[in-house]
């Protein structure tokens, strides 16, 4: 069943007025396995992308933490602590500052542990040094990170 929420959701992305549509789709997938399920990843980040495209920055941010809560539950922490990074940047891109700080302290949490090689703690702590100072720095910067979704659809 998630397999054809997904390809349903991944039909939409040629239509940008139906970006929101899709990304509920993608929600729906990961919703409906356990949670924790470590496929819940695909489906909550894809929503994010989705929702961020479609112009929808809180349901793209909640949409995130869930995909950074799943990997970190899941043991991926180094895929949770940047899901987190972007998590604050869409934060920021939303000027919700309470929320960005919350993001980076988890990231930072996550790149204070052992369990991570001293290249990946780097890879965490640039992208946060780096963060974009205000809301249309964080679209850019999100953008750029995400590509576009049709690039994402003939990857898929």
């Amino acid at each position: 069943m998630q397999t054809d929420l997904h390809q349903q959701a991944i039909d939409l992305y040629e239509f940008p007025e139906r970006w929101g549509e899709a990304a509920d789709l993608h929600r729906e997938a990961a919703e409906n396995l356990s949670r924790n399920d470590a496929g819940q990843f695909f489906g909550y980040s894809r929503a994010a992308l989705l929702y961020f495209h479609a112009g929808e920055l809180a349901e793209a941010r909640r949409s995130m933490e869930d995909a950074a809560e799943v990997a970190e539950a899941t043991g991926d922490v180094l895929t949770a602590a940047h899901a987190y990074v972007d998590a604050a940047f869409i934060a920021i891109a939303e000027d919700y500052n309470g929320k960005r700080r919350e993001f980076v302290a988890d990231a930072r949490g996550i790149a204070a542990t052992d369990v991570l090689t001293d290249a990946e703690r780097a890879s965490i702590l640039v992208r946060i040094d780096g963060a974009p100072a205000g809301v249309a720095s964080a679209t850019v910067a999100l953008a750029n990170r995400f590509g576009t979704l049709q690039a994402l659809a003939l990857a898929d």
